[in-house]
């Protein structure tokens, strides 16, 4: 067995790492032998991998940030049955199999299918027959797996901050309109899998049956960013989902938003267009480029009466009113913001590009302000001045008739402040 460390890199750096002249020295293959994820069924002496029913709890996981670290291994020729931790541990000495059973049930580590002994790696082909594991196995004595842990993953703790049963504004047997807090994903990132919006309703209402995979317990329907606050909907099957992310891309959603900066933004709309090109700031932090559009009135009323028209590389949004607020004994401006299309980070994007920056947004700055703060991803806790006010359907659903609205009007942090 061999283990490749890639501390402090993001995971596609350190896939690459498994072509170092190490692994070719070594001569290491992979093989995926079947789609299934735990273990191969083309393989004659293949033994599907066994729970070993040890529970561990969150608090494993310490709360504070750490350095991204991630570790591949190649755990082969095993001389007997062994717990997944309990070979990991053998591999990775500095982290204790305790440790790592935690790291197991928080969805921060992938194992791949049994794997060939004189296969050779191909890093995309092993990426993708992968799957998060959530419980400790057995690995049985001459099998073969890939595995990826996640040693110091990102903590969301708003998911244990919050009174989830209070977060929800309607529950029906297709869906479930949430608050969402600020500070932690809508769905699963790749280091954690609990702290997360669907984990956290999932657990308050106990949706579906305990025996099924979480995963599929509820779907998000669309996403709002980790800081970003407010309304959301998740699905309790993956019909209603399809269901619903349809109406939004035929534009029978309206969204509107709270968005706060330093000065007033124009009332009226603002439209961009979006570049060809992302540029990537540090780890994990992509950001959308933009520049100004201007649209003949006849182009405007057309784009206004039917959403599915705008080609994809445009962003409209209208500004309907901008108002003083006192947050901390300084005046900011609360602007009300009603999204015409749904883009990447588009609130975002496009008030920075008119030098709105929003309050505490480190990743979007003003355009003047490039040079003399680096754009950041904002941590979770970093609530930034964004809030998803209010959801309208114009279509009927299990949710109520045409135009039922749902408003998160409570818990908008810079009010309380």
């Amino acid at each position: 067995m061999f283990c490749l460390r890639a501390a402090g890199s993001p995971a596609k750096r350190a896939l690459a790492l498994l072509v170092t002249k190490r692994a070719q020295k070594r001569r290491r293959t992979f093989s995926v032998l079947s789609s299934s994820p735990i273990a191969s069924s083309s393989s004659s002496s293949s033994v599907p991998l066994k729970n070993t029913g040890t529970t561990t709890t969150t608090t494993e996981i310490p709360s504070e940030k750490r350095p991204a670290r991630v570790e591949h291994c190649d755990l082969k020729s095993l001389s007997n049955n062994k717990k997944l931790s309990e070979a990991l541990h053998g591999e990775i000495t500095d982290v204790t199999e305790r440790y790592f059973q935690a790291l197991i049930e928080f969805g921060a580590v992938y194992i791949s299918d049994e794997l060939e002994e004189d296969f050779q790696l191909e890093p995309n082909t092993v990426k993708h027959k992968m799957k998060r594991i959530r419980s400790d196995v057995i690995l049985p004595a001459g099998s073969r797996h890939y595995v990826r842990a996640h040693v110091n993953p990102r903590r969301f703790l708003a998911a244990g901050e919050t009174r989830w049963m209070d977060c929800i504004l309607k529950e029906t047997d297709d869906f479930v309109v949430v608050m969402k807090p600020s500070g932690l994903p809508v769905s699963p990132s790749v280091d954690n899998a609990k702290e997360n919006v669907l984990r956290c309703v999932w657990s308050a209402l106990r949706v579906g049956n305990e025996n099924d995979d979480e995963a599929t317990k509820l779907f998000p329907t669309h996403r709002l960013d980790v800081t970003t606050s407010g309304v959301v909907v998740v699905a309790k099957n993956s019909k209603a989902a399809s269901i619903f992310s349809k109406i939004l891309r035929d534009g029978f959603v309206e969204k509107q938003y709270l968005a706060l900066t330093e000065n007033p933004a124009k009332i009226g709309l603002m439209t961009h267009e979006y570049e060809p090109s992302e540029r990537t700031i540090g780890k994990g932090a992509r950001t959308v480029k933009m520049k100004t559009l201007k649209l003949s009135e006849d182009d405007t009323a057309s784009y206004l009466k039917k959403k599915t028209q705008i080609p994809s590389n445009v962003a409209i949004l209208r500004v309907e009113k901008s108002e003083p607020v006192a947050v901390n004994g300084k005046t900011f401006y609360e602007n009300t913001v009603k999204l015409i299309t749904g883009r990447t980070h588009q609130i975002r994007a496009q008030f920075s590009k008119e030098n709105l920056a929003l309050i505490n947004d480190c990743l979007y700055l003003n355009a003047n302000d490039g040079e003399t703060a680096p754009p950041r991803v904002p941590e979770p806790e970093e609530k930034i001045g964004l809030h998803a006010l209010s959801l309208k359907i114009n279509a009927e659903t299990s949710l109520g008739p045409k135009g039922v609205e749902f408003r998160a009007e409570n818990d908008i942090w810079w009010r309380s402040s």
